[in-house]
């Protein structure tokens, strides 16, 4: 299952065998580890971002969003850069950027748009280039 950094909390809180409090964000994915604690129900995807500036020397200068699928998609958007689209199922190396192909075009539409609803939800103010 995809997991984001905001699940940890509630992660570590069910394997303590603790109630997750209703403000906390995140899934608590402890109910696939114990027997007898309830499997919430599962997001289908992760979604990622680099904010800048990060303080690491080696990072990268410009920020992204992205998001990885359960069925094994990965989309990434770069501020002023092309997109990357990977199918991790049949390239988990990330070698073959399927984003400008056109057989992909309709993946690419809906990740785009599952982006899209993640960062208006969160408040994010990155300019997702348009397709």
């Amino acid at each position: 299952a995809p997991i984001n950094h905001v699940d940890f909390g509630p992660t570590s809180l069910g394997l303590c065998g603790l109630d997750v409090p209703a403000w906390m964000e995140g899934t608590d994915y402890s109910g696939l580890r114990l027997p007898g604690r309830a499997a919430s129900d599962l997001p289908d995807s992760a979604y990622l971002q680099l904010v800048v500036p990060t303080g690491h020397a080696d990072s990268i200068d410009r920020p992204w969003r992205g998001v990885v699928t359960m069925d094994g998609w990965k989309y990434v958007a770069l501020e002023g850069q092309p997109w990357m689209l990977f199918n991790l199922n049949e390239d988990p190396y990330e070698l073959a950027n399927l984003a400008f192909n056109t057989r992909y075009a309709v993946e690419r539409g809906r990740l785009q748009g599952r982006l899209a609803a993640w960062i208006a939800e969160t408040g994010d103010e990155f300019a997702l280039p348009r397709l």
